[in-house]
């Protein structure tokens, strides 16, 4: 288990230094180059996509054994106006990399910018190329009319018989397949609608359907062409289209303004001509807006890079050449079909729906089972309860039996009557703190619990309204974990002051841990806070129980959190004190502060400055605790006026001493 979390903990801190690798080394000299595998991206935007194919290409080569290191540069594509640069800058990368075992391209900027250099060098690179469509086009250079550039589709895996290519993995879109499925949905479809934009993604997209659109010459066709249009005259052509108009979605991100659009760009076509059938060629708005196409299954492209390359460097199988197409499949949003009246069509076969609606107990298994677990544990209670109940009632009876008998012979039996007086009032005694006890542990844990079983009970009577589902089950989610954590809070300050808890000490990189530590309050957070760790650091190995330095940081960054406003900061920070042989960890926000007469009562157990604010008031007392059992001590800096500063040391531990 600890060699399982281990590898889970490496593979975590190679994802992060990959991500913000390029952020923190743009500067990098080509003398600081190492062996190592290259990734160029196009940073078009599809940056979740990248971000994931890039990941699982970590953890697949890394869990084989991989012994590389891998590096990201972006080429930072956007529109075609800076097409002619990307040549260039693609170059540029590539001379700033020398030592590269491996270069993989992703994206059709990185792609066709590379297949179209001369320079014997370049070709003899080992490259693997993924994410891109194989039928691409020449990159304009600065002498071209974008707006009036019409060019050929071209097929690039021709190109790359040229080129040292070790590994491709591309798709095709089948045009022909997409508009036969329209013209089945909508027969009387006269006006095709094909959506591109201005980048080399649109362009090629454009160039690839009117190169297959020959094959149907009944059809006329609008384009609406982010080289040409602004997204208001795009919107402004939707209005005008004829009643029999079907559109088929390539991608629009870039209009010829330069202008980047996400999901905005979406709402102001569906409200221009909120009648317009619309049908995607790339997967893109499948979901939400279209209601199908015919798209590549784009999973798996990470950990299929990830698999040759570890055969191809770390086995050296240099002669490996793979050339993968991915496989096209109907894809369809049952939510669309329904409102588009199309709930009872026959779809192709294998088709893949998505949105389909999820029966109520498959939905909700786990909170439904919890809630079983919660009422079980609360019958169990009641019996309990019910059966010291009677158990005290009975011998409440029979010490009053017992009591008026020795009243007949109290001359006889003062010495019993005083020892059966005392055990009557010993259990009395216990029967008081019995009941108080009963009393605060049902109204602690009956206070979530009440909102839990309420609201699961609104959940199953609102079953076909899935927005108030949703809010519901967030509910049940939020007071269980306010369960949870209280419960949590009283084993730890329990375990602490027993002594029981345990310490497991190892050395860990600090500035890594530290930065994990604010990627996953950043995750959690709920409101827009900067949390940053003050930079720069230059790596440190120290020795400490990682786990439990954890959760006095998170502790600390969670406590910042709720007392610091939307647009404020949250700094975490640390300094070796050579002085005192210890290491000083900071955590500074901008909230409202701690007036100086309450400070020290912060730490104490169940104290709460805010009683409006969620929380035990046990957070800081633990970590008060924990720190003083592993050497150190906490304290808030006084000087600090701007807001809170929670300051703790760590004995620190050289790394010879601790192998002798």
């Amino acid at each position: 288990m600890t060699l399982h979390k281990g590898k889970n903990i490496r593979l975590i801190i190679a994802i992060a230094f990959l991500l913000f690798f390029p952020i923190f080394c743009n500067a990098a000299t080509a003398e600081e180059s190492e062996e190592e595998i290259l990734f160029i991206t196009s940073y078009n935007a599809d940056t979740k996509y990248t971000y994931d194919n890039i990941s699982a290409f970590i953890k697949t080569y890394t869990q084989l054994g991989g012994k590389y290191s891998t590096i990201v540069e972006n080429m930072n594509a956007t529109d075609l106006t800076q097409a002619h640069k990307w040549k260039k800058t693609l170059t540029d990368i590539l001379d700033k990399h020398p030592k590269a075992k491996l270069v993989v391209l992703l994206g059709g900027e990185a792609w066709s910018s590379f297949l179209h250099l001369e320079d014997e060098k370049y070709k003899q690179l080992p490259v693997f190329c993924a994410m891109a469509s194989r039928n691409g086009i020449r990159i304009p250079n600065d002498s071209i009319d974008i707006q009036n550039y019409n060019p050929q589709s071209i097929d690039l895996t021709e190109r790359m018989k040229e080129y040292n290519i070790k590994y491709c993995n591309t798709y095709e879109y089948d045009i022909n397949k997409d508009i036969e499925m329209m013209q089945d949905f909508y027969p009387e479809m006269d006006n095709l609608v094909f959506v591109s934009d201005n980048t080399y993604n649109g362009l090629a997209e454009l160039a690839w359907f009117k190169q297959n659109l020959k094959n149907y010459p009944e059809l006329s066709v609008t384009y609406i062409d982010g080289r040409i249009h602004t997204i208001d005259t795009a919107v402004s052509q939707l209005r005008n289209l004829s009643p029999k108009s079907v559109m088929l979605l390539g991608i629009w991100r870039v209009d010829n303004r330069g202008i980047t659009y996400m999901n905005n760009s979406v709402y102001a076509f569906s409200k221009a001509n909120p009648l317009l059938p619309v049908f995607s060629m790339t997967s893109t708005a499948i979901g939400y807006w279209a209601i199908g196409g015919y798209v590549p299954q784009y999973e798996g492209v990470g950990k299929s890079m990830g698999e040759y390359a570890y055969q191809f460097l770390d086995l050296g199988k240099t002669d490996i050449s793979s050339m993968n197409i991915l496989p096209n499949r109907y894809k369809f949003d049952a939510n669309k079909l329904k409102e588009w009246g199309f709930e009872n069509k026959k779809l192709p076969v294998n088709s893949l729906v998505i949105n389909r609606p999820i029966p109520f107990f498959v939905a909700y298994k786990t909170e439904v089972q919890f809630i079983l677990l919660i009422f079980l544990v609360l019958i169990g209670g009641l019996m309990i309860s019910l059966y010291y109940y009677y158990r005290t009632k009975t011998l409440k009876n029979h010490l009053e039996r017992t009591t008026e008998q020795l009243r007949e012979d109290k001359k006889k039996l003062e010495a019993s009557e005083i020892e059966l007086r005392d055990a009557k009032e010993r259990a009395e005694e216990a029967n008081q703190l019995k009941s108080a006890f009963v009393s605060n542990m049902s109204h602690e844990i009956r206070t979530p619990l009440n909102a839990i079983v309420g609201f699961s009970s609104l959940i199953v009577d609102s079953v076909d309204h899935s927005g108030e589902l949703q809010e519901y089950a967030n509910i049940v989610q939020t007071n269980s974990n306010l369960l949870l954590q209280l419960i949590s809070d009283v084993l730890d300050i329990s375990r602490l002051e027993s002594g029981k808890l345990q310490f497991k000490y190892e050395w860990c990189e600090l500035m890594n841990h530290c930065q994990n530590m604010i990627t996953l309050t950043n995750q959690n957070k709920t409101k827009d806070v900067n949390i940053s760790l003050q930079m720069p650091k230059e790596p440190y190995k120290f020795y400490t129980d990682p786990l439990r330095l954890q959760q006095i940081i998170i502790n600390l960054l969670n406590n910042a959190l709720k007392f610091t406003p939307a647009g404020g900061s949250i700094t975490l920070d640390y300094k070796v004190d050579e002085e005192k042989q210890c290491m000083l960890f900071s955590v500074t926000d901008t909230g409202t502060g701690i007036p100086e007469e309450k400070q020290e009562l912060v730490f104490q157990r169940f104290e709460k400055l805010n009683e409006f604010i969620q929380g035990t008031g046990l957070g800081l007392a633990i970590c008060k605790l924990t720190i003083q059992y592993m050497g150190g001590d906490i304290w808030i800096d006084k000087d600090y006026k701007n807001g809170a500063r929670f300051v703790f040391s760590h004995p620190i531990k050289k790394q010879e001493s601790a192998e002798k």
